[in-house]
């Protein structure tokens, strides 16, 4: 296994990371932008259709309008097992075309399914392109898509050994003092916005130290920094603001992968928030991190 993911990590490609975000980010809130989030969702579908992943569309209907989750699966040797999950919101929030928040994410779990789809994995994988993740104009209630999702699957009986989720992953920055953080997490040392957050709860640790492990064994020029939080993460609420969140009130385990959002990007939720402001070795430096989790998670072979 260790060749396999080693070669997998190597096809992960900077140029197409770039062309997806370029294709994705752009006005696609909701409500204000429903025929351009439409387009998008469709990008989405055929281009996880195209890698000859088994896509379905998951219905969720708000305020008389018609959204929806974007499900490709690869199906496992072993189907009696518990699933893995790579997701990502693929919405944008009010007035900002979302590059980092999320086209970022977005195009990582397009490279990394484009990947995985050539493979066998023993778990059965699924890779999500999440709807209304952002808040709508009249509510602050988000994690619609994901919340929806997660329910369904309880319903059918579904159960995962991990979600990794892809949240604003194309920010860094060299720059001393460019991260801020939260003040009870009390590190003074991390002042530089060059790392990928690595967030869990309490029930999510082992999951967290297989994917920091995974980045230091794969990935070495990927700093990472493993945080895990009690109580599902409701001491910290900005460490539940994507779509992992769900998973932990369900008893899943659930990571999300992130530059930290507005602790780090001065664009974050602006006009500004375009393709031209991200990192795209930092971006291609997590995708292939995702990659090699899942791999890992997934036993290929």
């Amino acid at each position: 296994m260790t060749t396999e993911i080693r070669e997998l990590v190597a096809q992960v490609n900077t140029a197409r990371l770039k062309e997806h975000v370029r294709i994705v980010e752009g006005l696609r809130h909701c409500r204000r932008n429903y025929d351009l989030l439409e387009e998008r969702a469709r990008f989405i579908e055929l281009t996880l259709s195209d890698y000859g992943l088994r896509v379905e569309s998951q219905p969720i209907s708000f305020k008389k309008r018609r959204y929806r989750n974007i499900i490709a699966t690869l199906d496992g040797t072993d189907p009696g097992r518990k699933r893995l999950l790579l997701g990502a919101h693929y919405d944008s929030p009010r007035h900002s075309p979302g590059a980092d928040d999320n086209a970022s994410g977005t195009a990582a779990l397009l490279e990394a399914a484009r990947i995985l789809s050539r493979e066998r994995p023993k778990r059965t994988m699924q890779l999500v392109a999440f709807t209304l993740e952002e808040p709508q104009t009249w509510t602050h209630i988000i994690l619609r898509g994901s919340k929806r999702f997660v329910r369904q699957a309880r319903k059918d009986g579904i159960s995962y050994a991990a979600a990794i989720i892809l949240e604003c992953v194309g920010y860094a920055s060299a720059r001393s003092r460019s991260q801020i953080l939260p003040r009870m997490l009390r590190l003074p040392q991390l002042k530089t916005g060059d790392f990928l957050a690595i967030i869990a709860d309490y029930q999510s640790r082992e999951l967290m130290k297989l994917v920091h492990r995974c980045a230091r064994d794969w990935v070495p020029e990927l700093k990472t920094v493993p945080r895990a939080f009690p109580f599902r993460g409701y001491l910290l609420p900005q460490c539940r603001f994507s779509d992992h969140a769900p998973f932990w009130d369900h008893g899943f385990p659930a990571l999300m992968l992130t530059d930290t959002a507005m602790f780090r990007n001065p664009n974050y939720h602006t006009a500004k928030d375009s393709g031209t402001t991200l990192d795209y070795e930092f971006l291609t430096a997590v995708t292939r991190c995702a990659v090699a989790a899942m791999a890992e998670l997934g036993e290929l072979g």
